[in-house]
């Protein structure tokens, strides 16, 4: 009778230490989603994106990002621009779309005049309008997504999937906005670049602590800019001003690439950062001199179309991204209608 209370205990007590410790999560080796980028700039990627929006609907993909850059560069900004980009987003529902703003859709206004001033457009003024549309309300996602937005910087959001952390940071051509500014008051303009700056870097640390003190599988990083497109720039000078031209001798992305740096080598897990704005569709590691052996980088399809020459540049296409936190390589992708791969880099 004592043997039996004692199995009997054994097994109460057992079963109550296993009703206490979290249920170990089990995740898919691997899972997809799609990456949009400086898309729709005309009627072709219009007709593009009518095309891939079959499979986008069916394939049940569990979120869209969307890397900003929804008109193009030579476009004047107005609402007709925002309000397609809303339909779109409408148009995949319930799939989630995150969207990080390009400078096409705001850093670049100031090349065309504003249609009610006559002056030069504001930047700045074009910017607190996306907040307003698109930024001003929770994220609508699924529960299990955890998505969220930086209080300080509501166009920043992060989020997680099948035990990979996924984060958007705000940062655009034009050297991170700091040349070309025509529209905005240049001390205006700098506070508020320093102050994307600030909750950029912010934002790296706390997603990067968090998916460090939660064992994420890997991490993964969405921005408009190719920070690696520096040109003639130095790459160890960062901005203290923004300029009216381009003449601008500083790098702007200087510091927020050794923090992407930084974060990959202490994390020590798959890192993958998605930016548009430039034409190549590549995949590989190169990072302008802040390479890490963890730390990836996809240029997404998206830029395309033909050069004053004549020739065609880029890939119209949404790119269709496949994470296998586990593998050697843990990333690729290829072209949702074309099944175009990535060259590498």
């Amino acid at each position: 009778m004592v043997r039996a209370l004692s199995i009997i205990l054994a097994v109460l007590v057992t079963s109550c230490a296993s009703a206490d410790e979290p249920k170990r999560q089990i995740f898919a080796d691997s899972f997809s989603f799609l990456v949009i980028g400086d898309a729709p700039y005309n009627d072709d990627d219009q007709q593009m994106l009518f095309e891939a929006l079959p499979q986008i609907k069916s394939a049940g993909f569990p979120f869209i990002i969307h890397v900003g850059d929804f008109k193009g560069g030579g476009q004047p900004c107005s609402n007709a621009f925002e309000e397609r980009l809303e339909r779109f987003i409408a148009s995949v529902a319930p799939t989630p779309v995150f969207y990080t703003p390009g400078d096409n859709d705001w850093a670049d206004c100031d090349r065309f005049e504003d249609e009610n001033t006559g002056m030069r457009a504001s930047d700045l003024d074009r910017l607190e309008g996306l907040r307003k549309r698109f930024f001003s309300t929770p994220i609508s996602a699924a529960a299990d997504l955890s998505a969220r937005r930086q209080d300080r910087l509501p166009e920043n959001s992060a989020w997680q999937y099948q035990g990979v952390f996924f984060m958007t940071l705000h940062v655009v051509g034009t050297n991170n906005s700091r040349d070309w500014v025509a529209g905005d008051a240049l001390p205006r303009a700098y506070e508020a670049a320093k102050m994307r700056d600030e909750a950029n870097l912010a934002w790296l640390a706390e997603t990067f602590a968090s998916a460090t003190s939660q064992n994420a599988r890997a991490v993964i990083i969405a921005m408009q800019a190719d920070m690696t497109d520096i040109e003639d720039k130095p790459e160890d000078i960062m901005c203290d001003g923004v300029a009216k031209t381009d003449d601008h001798a500083c790098d702007a992305f200087t510091q927020l690439r050794a923090a992407i740096r930084d974060a990959a080598l202490a994390f020590d897990r798959p890192v993958l950062l998605i930016h548009g704005d430039t034409s190549p569709f590549t995949l590989g590691q190169a990072f302008a001199g802040e390479e890490a052996p963890t730390l990836w980088r996809l240029n997404a399809a998206g830029d395309a179309g033909v050069g004053r020459t004549g020739q065609p540049y880029g890939t119209r296409d949404v790119a269709l991204v496949t994470v296998t936190p586990s593998a050697d390589e843990p990333f690729s992708a290829e072209g949702l209608l074309s099944r175009k791969k990535p060259k590498r880099h």
